[in-house]
């Protein structure tokens, strides 16, 4: 007999691939990249999407950078991967699901962000296509256990819709946000020559760590680096009106096929914690 569909739950694409299909198996990896940590209260968090073999310690980094803190939503925003157009992509689907359970998205907040503004739009065949976001999942359901999400599809990297990024969120959850967590899933270099994608981290690196937002977005549009998710990290810096720490919590990489030595990706955690007022 074949299972019932339910048409409001985003079902997982990635599961058994990227991470367990058995939910004990499941629990227990987390656990291990997450058991006898420090939990701290960062405002912002870059997580990576590959799989956990590869990046599940760095995304395990990043949610603990905020673990610590009261959250009652998460707001995830990932690149879109393919066929980038001038949109932002919101789903209609009203939960998301992995083995490690069900989320909930927070309706009243993706009707406030979506507005009346025409580049945000609605569609679920996006975030069925796309992977990053549900790679955060079972980190979020383990940590956050009943917070509500939610999940953000962004286009292309350009001032114009960055703005509109902005303008979304502030319509959401006020300029100075209290209580919610963001979440920005990137890697840190596309997949490249070894030595390509480790300059590349490196100066996504740098010019996060320098905190304006029109940089990350020139050097994108320039490929001068190609974080796939600098423009979701620059629209929430704009955001804000005072700046961040950043930390980078810890690195990795991925080694290309044996077809393809010398190939690699780039991944990272990292945090950001609002600098104190003088």
């Amino acid at each position: 007999m074949n299972k019932k569909i339910d048409s409001k739950m985003r079902p997982p694409i990635v599961e058994g691939i990227f991470y367990p299909s058995d939910k004990t198996e499941l629990e227990k990896l987390i656990a291990s990249y997450i058991e006898n940590k420090e939990r701290k209260k960062a405002q912002i968090i870059l997580s990576p999407h590959a799989g956990y073999n590869t990046a599940g310690q760095q995304i395990g980094d990043a949610f603990l950078a905020a673990a610590g803190k009261k959250v009652e939503e998460i707001i995830i925003i990932s690149p879109v991967h393919r066929e980038e157009q001038d949109t932002i992509i919101l789903p209609y689907f009203t939960k998301f699901s992995t083995a490690a359970g069900e989320l909930e998205i927070n309706m009243k907040s993706l009707h406030l962000f979506k507005g009346n503004d025409p580049s945000i739009i609605r569609d679920d065949v996006p975030h069925l296509e796309e992977h990053a976001i549900e790679d955060q999942l079972p980190f979020i359901s383990t940590l956050f256990p009943g917070v509500k999400i939610l999940p953000v599809l962004l286009g292309k990297t350009t001032i114009s819709l960055i703005k509109k990024l902005t303008a979304a969120l502030e319509r959401a959850y006020g300029p100075d946000p209290e209580n919610v967590l963001f979440v920005v899933t990137s890697n840190l270099s596309n997949y490249e020559k070894k030595e390509s994608a480790l300059s590349k981290a490196d100066r996504a690196l740098e010019i996060f760590k320098a905190g304006n937002w029109r940089d990350i977005c020139e050097e994108k549009r320039t490929g001068l680096i190609n974080a796939c998710g600098a423009g979701a990290l620059a629209g929430l810096l704009a955001l804000y009106s005072r700046p961040f720490t950043m930390t980078t919590l810890s690195r990795s990489i991925s080694e290309g096929k044996e077809s393809e030595k010398g190939k690699i990706v780039s991944y990272g955690a990292l945090s950001f914690e609002l600098k104190e007022s003088d």
